[in-house]
């Protein structure tokens, strides 16, 4: 769902254009942008991130698939903004 550049390679925001020739909607697209800017904007761990997805954000369909495959990730995810 994201896009990733730099060196070291980080996240730069959500491809809305793949999305959106994928057929998502205009509120699964804000909600899963919602859920990345927690995750990789908000400069906390990824635990604390998950915590607060989990917290704030309602249950989706995007939801549980970006969590699930955060927690089920062997190596972990890449870093947020890097400035």
């Amino acid at each position: 769902f994201v896009k990733a550049a730099r060196e070291p390679l980080s996240y730069v925001g959500v491809n809305v254009v793949g999305l959106r020739r994928r057929g998502f909607s205009d509120e699964q697209v804000t909600r899963i942008e919602d859920i990345y800017r927690e995750i990789f904007v908000r400069n906390n761990n990824v635990e604390r991130a998950v915590q607060n997805v989990e917290q704030t954000l309602k249950p989706s369909p995007e939801r549980g698939l970006i969590l699930d495959f955060i927690r089920n990730s062997p190596k972990g995810i890449m870093r947020g903004l890097v400035e």
